[in-house]
């Protein structure tokens, strides 16, 4: 209990810190704030940069998680039936998560450059998708336990196909850790930076890498700003899930 206090703290604390940094009228970072205004609210709002590479984020990062998603519930459907391939190939799909980031960003970089194509967000989704995949593949592995491997082969004992198999039964049982993939992947790759700073076209950035370059140069208000923004739409995300998340579970009671 103790432990779980302090994992909780030491977690909310620099939301606790952000918010009220991001409301000062004073030109530096100060907590107490020194002053209350929304100045640099409405400074994020007048520079049209920031919410573009917001968009920009969304836009990437749901096309990432999407494709990490789906690939891991096909590959755990796949794998499940498969006595001889499951337990071998199953370590593969972790892989990415000992792989450096950097690494992943010179090494897509270097395919672009071979393939004689230039940096695009199209190469940003490939290596987010790959970051998300191993996020994915756990959580709907864990949900694929609890199905009994029976149910499987009644609907083929009765003539059902794999993919019919698949899209009747498993995604059914399934949509509440599929859903749950999909919000993983997607946070994983909403505050991923590496891969934009090394990938996206010229001129265009996400935002975690636009907060990282901007502070690179100075440590503002607007900064802190950005952040609070970010935390709060987080927080309304996270949010709607839990109400999707329930609602899904009602359901499949």
């Amino acid at each position: 209990m103790i432990l779980g206090v302090v994992f909780a703290v030491y977690l909310f604390a620099p939301m606790a810190v952000t918010i009220p940094a991001s409301l000062t009228s004073g030109e530096f970072l100060e907590v107490p704030p020194d002053g209350l205004s929304l100045r640099w609210y409405e400074e994020v709002f007048d520079d049209s940069k920031w919410l573009d590479a917001l968009v920009t984020s969304f836009q990437v990062s749901g096309s990432a998680a999407i494709l990490a998603t789906v690939t891991a519930f096909l590959a755990v459907t796949g794998l499940a039936r498969s006595r001889r391939w499951g337990g071998t190939l199953r370590p593969l799909f972790f892989l990415p998560m000992v792989l450096p980031i950097v690494v992943l960003a010179l090494g897509l970089s270097r395919v672009l450059l071979m393939l004689g194509m230039q940096t695009s967000f199209g190469a940003v989704v490939l290596g987010q998708a790959l970051l998300g995949l191993p996020i994915a593949f756990i959580a709907i592995s864990a949900g694929m336990v609890g199905i009994d491997p029976a149910i499987h082969r009644a609907a083929a004992s009765l003539g059902s196909t794999w993919w019919r198999t698949v899209f009747t039964i498993d995604l059914p049982l399934l949509k509440q850790s599929v859903f749950g993939a999909l919000i993983l992947s997607f946070a994983y790759a909403f505050d991923e930076a590496v891969l934009a700073l090394f990938l996206a076209p010229t001129g265009q950035t996400t935002l975690p890498t636009l907060l990282y370059q901007e502070a690179s140069f100075r440590a503002s208000p607007l900064l802190a700003s950005v952040s609070g923004l970010v935390i709060l739409l987080t927080c309304a995300i996270a949010a709607l899930a839990l109400v999707i998340n329930r609602a899904l579970g009602r359901r499949a009671q």
